[in-house]
Order: structure tokens, then sequence, then C-alpha cells
């Protein structure tokens, strides 16, 4: 039997096929990644594709968790193999066993993401794969763990000391210190720290595991761990959490990048995560969303039972919704409030194939001028009746000197979106907004259009908008920031959309804001984007929204846009 047909009965597939062939309930991230994961396994012997996986060293890990004992629970003193939930295994075997073809010791993921609810085995999951490569990298390793507080940061460490003490058959190869654990066969160390104590400075990590992210100030410890691995052939970083009661925090940061490289916005092989949270979080009264957001209790039904009767109490008692759903439902409850305006899912379906003719189209303008220092945005909406249809187009302004800058802090890679047209690098440090305006004035003979009206938010826009009016007698219209003119534009765009009749040419960094973007809603249940909710840029999207606030005024109220409170011409 093959390598690939003995893996079959492994855990960690039968797991991946589980989620695929829809016999567990699973959320979209989810689904995405384990059948990314069989697709990849079937290029496997193909010698074109730069990533392998390697049986032999799967052969390897498994046959030593047969070493190592459970210290606690039902299982207590039987080897881990067994105890291994399939979620379990699928982390660990995608951590270590994907390799890069042409230097097979190299791992391809540098960083794992897991994000998964309270009591659902993580801290025991890291603890098993630390004890493994403590024995398995090379000598003199350097291992860590850091926390919001060294109290935090020993729990790792504790969990591992409680195993290695149940396993006669490892345990004499390890020396348990008071700050330390060592493995005497590498000669490799594993260390705590706490962030508010411990310099992070001369370390040298080759495996660290960042503990309860979402509770940390910053995101400077993880920082400081990864810049200590420059060096490290195999450096490797695992970063786990539940949620938390703020939207501001390290985590929600990693989710959201993590999110935008599953849907395939972001290209980043270096990043492997498993996101376990409700797809919808209004529905988390459902099972199936408690099981998304809890994959061991999928496995142990008295779990499953409890958490249950948490969410039935937390109906009677209100106080405890916030806990129910941050600890148990993986919802950072700031964001209870701050929905994700649209999915990928649901915007790809509307991106075309082919650019869309915009000659003879008449056409509104949106325009998000922002900061100088920052991203500004126009966007440009067409309406066919005839259809039913909204057209899109948009592009970023980025100031020039920024540009690399601004990619290693938001993750996106600007040059890039630069070369595809998505965005343009002018100015130096701030964005020339003479060159914004030229743009703009330029739209009609470049795209054949005709301007019915140009959207504007405001702020470091009345210049701007002055100098197009008078020069190219446009229509300038201001559109007051606030969710009482929002709404019904914010609302019709994501009703289109959801119709898959709100057409755009492709475009990802539009697809990027899009993610980013978070809508909420105030006291008379009026939505808007909010642009500190959202987790990145989002000019893109505000600025196509202005645009569709023009169209909604005329077409869709029977209204001159010169007549609505809120608006008015300069």
């Amino acid at each position: 039997m093959s390598k690939k047909e003995e893996f079959k009965s492994h855990k960690a597939y039968i797991y991946a096929e589980n989620v695929v062939n829809g016999n567990l309930v699973e959320n979209e991230y989810i689904k995405k990644i384990t059948k990314q994961f069989l697709e990849n396994l079937e290029k496997n012997e193909d010698e074109s594709y730069e990533y392998y996986f390697d049986y032999e060293f799967l052969d390897l890990i498994t046959s030593m968790t047969h070493l190592i004992n459970m210290a606690s629970g039902p299982r207590v003193g039987e080897p881990v193999h067994e105890a291994l939930a399939g979620f379990q295994w699928f982390f660990l075997v995608n951590t270590l066993c994907w390799k890069h073809r042409d230097d097979k010791e190299k791992r391809k993921y540098e960083k794992s993401v897991l994000l998964i609810a309270r009591k659902s085995g993580k801290t025991f999951l890291v603890a098993i794969l630390f004890i493994l490569l403590l024995i398995l990298e090379p000598q003199y390793s350097e291992f860590y763990s850091v926390a919001p507080d060294r109290e935090l940061s020993s729990i790792i460490k504790k969990e591992m000391e409680q195993h290695i003490e149940m396993s006669p058959l490892i345990s004499k190869h390890f020396r348990i210190l008071s700050n330390e654990i060592r493995c005497l066969l590498t000669k490799s160390k594993f260390v705590p720290l706490a962030t508010s104590n411990n310099r992070m400075d001369g370390r040298k990590a080759n495996v660290f595991v960042a503990d309860e992210v979402g509770a940390l100030r910053n995101s400077g410890p993880i920082s400081a761990m990864e810049s200590s691995q420059m060096n490290m052939k195999n450096r490797t970083g695992i970063l786990i959490s539940t949620a938390y009661e703020s939207l501001q925090n390290p985590m929600t940061e990693e989710v959201h990048y993590a999110e935008k490289v599953i849907d395939g916005l972001i290209e980043d092989d270096k990043l492997f995560a498993m996101l376990y949270r409700p797809d919808d979080n209004k529905k988390w009264l459902d099972d199936d969303e408690l099981l998304k957001a809890n994959p061991l209790a999928a496995e142990i039904p008295e779990n499953l039972e409890f958490l249950k009767k948490q969410r039935d109490q937390s109906i009677e008692i209100p106080s405890k919704q916030k806990t129910f759903k941050t600890k148990h439902m993986n919802i950072f409850v700031d964001g209870d409030d701050a929905e994700v305006y649209i999915s990928t899912e649901d915007l790809v379906k509307n991106r075309l194939e082919e650019p869309f003719d915009w000659r003879g189209k008449n056409v509104y303008l949106g325009v998000d001028l922002a900061q100088s220092v920052d991203n500004t945005a126009v966007a440009m909406v067409h309406y066919d009746e005839e259809d039913d249809f909204f057209y899109m187009k948009s592009w970023a302004f980025i100031p020039k000197d920024s540009v690399d800058l601004k990619s290693k802090l938001e993750k996106v890679d600007y040059q890039i979106m630069i070369e595809n047209g998505y965005a343009f690098a002018n100015g130096d440090r701030v964005v020339s907004y003479r060159d914004i305006e030229n743009f703009i004035m330029e739209l009609e003979d470049e795209y054949g259009v005709n301007i019915l009206g140009i959207g504007y938010d405001r702020w470091n826009a009345i210049s701007s908008m002055n100098r197009i009016s008078e020069e190219k007698n446009y229509d300038v219209i201001e559109i007051k920031q606030h969710s009482s003119e929002l709404h019904a534009p914010t609302k019709l765009l994501k009703e289109y959309v959801l119709q898959k009749k709100a057409k755009y040419e492709k475009n990802m960094l539009f697809e990027i804001n899009v993610a980013n973007a978070k809508e909420v809603k105030d006291t008379n249940l009026n939505t808007y984007i909010s642009k500190k909710a959202s987790s990145g840029k989002v000019d893109m999207i505000v600025a196509t929204i202005n645009a569709v606030k023009l169209w909604n005024l005329e077409s869709l109220e029977g209204r001159s846009i010169y007549e609505t409170q809120g608006i008015r011409i300069l």
C-alpha cells in the first residue's frame, strides 16, 4: 500500500475528508482549508509543485505520540496518539509535514494561527507540538512562550511538564527546572516569558507560541519573537487565542489577515490558519454555529451538553451573554454591532471576467480623499436600467514614498496593486491632490463616460471639488458621512451584491477593501461602514457608496440630488 493510501486512514485525513464531504459541521474557512489540503495532496507527486507532503516525517511524529501519555482526563495514562482529535491532528500535520521540494528539511509554514473557543484543547495541542519539536529540532534550539503575563505564559510549560512526567519512555530525556524545560537529547530548551518582565531582545526563537493573543496590549511580543527568527531555517510561530471583549487587539489583526489569505485575496504560502468561529454571529443560538466554534464538542458529547447548558443560562441571565459569546462562541463582542459588510465569497460572484465597456455610459463618481498621508480613492458607478445591474470601478491613491512601509504595515503588496492598475502612487510622503483632481477631470475622455455628478466627503476635499467644479462644470455634491445619509446606499449596494447584480472589473485591492469593511448600526438601526470598526483600509468601498448615494437620490427616490437634506453644492 502506498504512503498516500495509508494516510487515508489517518485522523488528519479523515477529518479533512469529513469536513469537505459535509459530515462535520464547520465554518466556511475550515471548509476552504481542508479542501485546499486535499487538493494539494493530489499534487504531491507533481515535481512542478514547489511543496510536498513528507509522509516519512508524519510516520515519525505519529510514532512519537505513542510515547507520550495523557496527564489528565478520562484517558489519563494512555498514549496521546488516540486522544488527539481529528482537528488537532490536522493542525499538527499541516504545521509540521509540508516541506519545500527544493529543500526537504525546510518546512512550508512559518506561522500558524489557531482561533478556537475555550476548553477546546489548544494548550494541550501546543504542549504536544513543543514536546515533539524539542526532540526533533536541531541541537541547541530555543523555544519560547509569550503571553500577557507570566501566569498565562507558564500554562503551556505546566501542561508540558505533566505529560513528560506521565511518560516514562521519554521523561528520562528531559530535565524540568523552575523556569525552563530542557531536552537532554538535543540540548534544546523551552522558556516561558512574561512580556512585562522579560526582555525580548537577545532571544533566538526557533519556535515560539503566543498564547491568548487577544489579551495582548499590542503586537510587540510577537514582532520581537519573529525578529529573533531572522536567521532560522525552520522558523515557526504559533499564535493561539479565544475571542476577547474588544476588536482592538493583535488577534483580530491576525485573524483578518488570515481570512484574506484563505479567501485568496492575499498570497502568503507561509501562513496556515484554522479559524473556529460562527459563520453568522447573529445565529449564536443555533447548534451548528456552536459546533463551528467548538470542534472538540463534536467528538465529546459531554462537552456539547455542557455548552448548551451554558448557552441556556446566558439566555436567561443576560449578564452572562458577553462571556458566553467571547469564550465559547469566539465572537469578539465589539463585533456584535460591527458585522462583516459583504463576504469575499459573495463579492467575487460579481467579478467580471472581461473589462466592462464604459463608452457612452452615464456615471456617478464617489470620492474619499481622507488624509493626504493615507489612502484616498475615486469610484465610478453606472446603473443599467434594462438589466437592473450596477457596474463599478475604483482606484486608490497612495503616497509614493510610503509604498514599501504601507505594504509591510498593512500586509498588502501595494507594488503589485500599482502594477495591475488598481492603485496609483503619487506625490512623495503625501498624496498629490492635484494629480487626483486631474485624474477625475480626465475620466470622461479616458473612458468615454458622461459624469452626472460627483459625491464627496467634505473632509480634505473642498479645495479639490471647487477646482473640479470650476474647470469642468461638474455637479459636485457633499455627502454628509452620517448614518442617516449613508444607510440607504450602504444597504442598497449590499443587496445588489448578494443578488449578483453589482458587477466590477477584477480588482484585488477593491476586494481587500470590501473584506476589511465592517458595518455598524446606530441607535435608529441605520447601518453604515465604520472606518474605526473596520479591519483595514476601506476608502475604495466608501467612495463607491458615495457614488451609489447620488444614484439612489436621483433615480430610486425620484428626487433631485440638490433637494436632499445633508447634500449641498459648493
